[in-house]
């Protein structure tokens, strides 16, 4: 297929979108060699009058924060005193411009250079590993909030877990963000990787119908866990069909649970899509203890 099937169906909003991702990334990797007044200024027609709210991913932030355009000048400024950006590259986003956002797919090598989490001295490790940035827009195509799942740096690591030794991300590297066949996606391709995100999205729900699985996966399919904190070999929690089958199924059977998926997107440039679901999970033994205040309290989980 050639290209032009792709941009037949791109609007100029989709595409200032994009570019604002894919400048947003530059400017957070490259904020070392600017003075804080050129990265606001680079960063000033991002940015609305509100702000941008960074939205607490409930493991490295645990509350939303909301910066101006010189507050996160000086944000990107301290970043980059904890850590050198050896490597902060944007390998693949997906843009969805109906929902108003973008997710980013970072590869990134950061080495530790400043004191943190009361250490004396910076350990000049090096850390590696990937970040999915979720950024949603208002209709002129400002920021309005980011959502950051990150890998734990090797600080982090040690700092935040209660046992650091329990631990085994995923290792993915930044050819592996794009081991997908790479092919110009057409208007039914991108349509048709939409469903199956759904699909997939509700079929943690309880009661949801599994019988369809072996046309929603491909058999060498598998779950990463980027976080580390399911402690398995090579960050894989489950790899298979079948293993993905029993991994819903204990789901199923430990939670009274209704998925929603919150928003999604699908890359133009590779088969690859994106989606932030969240979960409403009650466990069923709590249901059957105390039914009424066990609804009620109903928690949130968000991936």
């Amino acid at each position: 297929r050639g290209r032009l099937q792709v941009v037949s169906y791109r609007s100029a909003l989709t595409d200032l979108m994009l570019q604002r991702a894919q400048r947003y990334a530059e400017v957070t990797g490259g904020a070392a060699n600017q003075s804080a007044d050129e990265v606001a200024a680079a960063l000033s027609p991002m940015i609305g009058p509100r702000g941008i709210t960074f939205l607490a991913d409930g493991v490295i932030y645990q509350h939303d924060r909301t910066r101006d355009v010189r507050q996160l000048a000086n944000a990107l400024s301290r970043q980059h005193t904890a850590y050198e950006h050896v490597v902060y590259r944007p390998v693949v986003s997906a843009v969805n411009e109906e929902q108003g956002v973008v997710f980013s797919a970072i590869y990134y090598v950061l080495r530790n250079r400043g004191s943190l989490f009361g250490r004396d001295e910076p350990t000049n490790r090096i850390s590696k590993g990937f970040l999915v940035d979720k950024l949603s827009f208002d209709k002129e195509g400002h920021f309005v909030s980011s959502l950051v799942t990150r890998q734990l740096t090797l600080e982090e690591r040690d700092a935040l877990l209660p046992d650091p030794t329990a631990w085994q991300p995923a290792v993915v590297e930044e050819k592996d963000l794009i081991a997908v066949p790479d092919v110009v996606a057409g208007p039914d391709d991108y349509k048709f990787m939409s469903e199956q995100i759904s699909k997939w999205a509700g079929v943690w729900s309880s009661e949801a119908p599994l019988d369809k699985l072996p046309e929603l996966l491909a058999p060498n399919c598998r779950e990463l866990d980027a976080y580390g904190f399911s402690n398995k070999p090579n960050g894989i929690v489950w790899q298979g069909v079948d293993q993905a089958r029993e991994a819903v199924k204990r789901t199923h059977n430990q939670y009274d649970n209704r998925n929603q998926l919150v928003s999604y997107a699908v890359s133009f440039e590779h088969k690859l899509g994106f989606q932030h679901w969240r979960a409403n999970a009650v466990p069923r033994q709590e249901l059957q203890q105390q039914p009424a205040q066990g609804a009620a309290a109903a928690g949130q989980q968000q991936g």
